[in-house]
């Protein structure tokens, strides 16, 4: 490669970059926290059985794993890149819940209900590594290490 054409990557890659056009969200994974809530008054709250997660197979696991092993906690799950992007494009579906547009005491995140309990999900990006580049979403700052005690699914 010559340095005319190395130039002229480098240059569209970093407007690219700096445009927003590249989205890397979740590109080092993130972490699916899975809490249960006991009354969520104002979330609308949908359950696991609801067609919109019918797909979501890493989302059951985690239900299914967090109420057998300790049903009334809180359990932080590693996802690699393709689990962040296909958990995320899951929740994506459901009603999000924003406590800042509630001025409610419950966090914010996806409410479903499993085995007569209900728990909150939020799937959080692994910060990048990648220059000029935040992993930041609308709905959640990034995680900058993983969280102790975390499992994988």
């Amino acid at each position: 490669m010559n340095r005319r054409s190395l130039l002229a990557t480098l240059g569209l890659g970093s407007v690219a970059a700096l445009s927003g056009c590249l989205n890397v969200e979740g590109v080092n994974g993130g972490v699916l926290t899975v809490m249960n809530i006991s009354s969520p008054e104002a979330a609308e709250v949908v359950p696991a059985s609801d067609e919109r997660l019918d797909g979501a197979e890493l989302i059951q696991r985690a239900l299914d794993r967090v109420t057998r092993r300790e049903p009334y906690s809180l359990m932080d799950f590693r996802l690699d890149r393709d689990e962040y992007a296909a958990v995320a494009a899951a929740l994506e579906d459901l009603p999000y819940y924003d406590r800042m547009e509630h001025d409610a005491s419950i966090p914010s995140g996806y409410y479903v209900s499993h085995d007569d309990l209900v728990y909150r999900l939020a799937n959080i990006p692994l910060c990048s590594d990648t220059p000029l580049v935040s992993a930041d979403n609308a709905r959640n700052r990034c995680w900058t290490s993983v969280p102790e005690d975390t499992t994988t699914l």
